[in-house]
């Protein structure tokens, strides 16, 4: 492995830790949510999407999937969906 795909694959594994640490953010929302004090639940629905979109990006990559794309928008598919839901 070349120097510079060790630093692709740090710089990735980086960016795929703190993405999922973004989507953890919304768990203090899920539970104000079931505490009765909803917020809106366009965003995370939004987020929720895209997310979704990108981990079929990821898992449909030629020629492997892409995990590091695919692991944290899964948390974001998740916890995003779980946001809304509970919003309503």
């Amino acid at each position: 492995m070349s120097t510079k795909q060790k630093i692709n694959r740090f710089v990735g594994s980086i960016g795929a830790i703190i993405g999922i640490f973004v989507f953890i953010a919304y768990i203090p929302q899920i539970i104000a949510n079931l505490n009765g004090a909803p917020a809106q639940p366009f965003q995370p629905l939004f987020a929720a999407v895209s997310c979704l979109i990108w981990v079929m990006y990821g898992w449909t990559k030629e020629p492997k999937k892409d995990w590091i794309l695919i692991i944290p928008n899964a948390a974001g598919v998740i916890l995003g969906g779980l946001t809304f839901i509970t919003a309503l």
